[in-house]
């Protein structure tokens, strides 16, 4: 009951500052279309990926390695 009272007050207020201050959606989506917000996301996303996926693959490598060094010195 907390978390919707909390949840509902936040709304309110969020509300209230973007009315007092002129606030709309179109300014609200304005702002996104010129920052290139999304595009900005989707590229730090995609290098986030792409850096976990080195990761990964550095991850196998260094196993396979230390396996062939295994039977290299038996």
């Amino acid at each position: 009951m907390f978390k919707r009272i909390f949840a509902l007050c936040l709304v309110a207020f969020a509300a209230y500052y973007a009315g007092a201050n002129g606030l709309t959606f179109t300014n609200i989506n304005e702002w996104f279309a010129d920052n290139d917000v999304l595009q900005n996301l989707k590229a730090v996303l995609n290098k986030i990926f792409e850096l976990a996926e080195e990761q990964q693959i550095a991850e196998k490598a260094g196993g396979v390695i230390e396996s062939l060094k295994e039977k290299v010195s038996n």
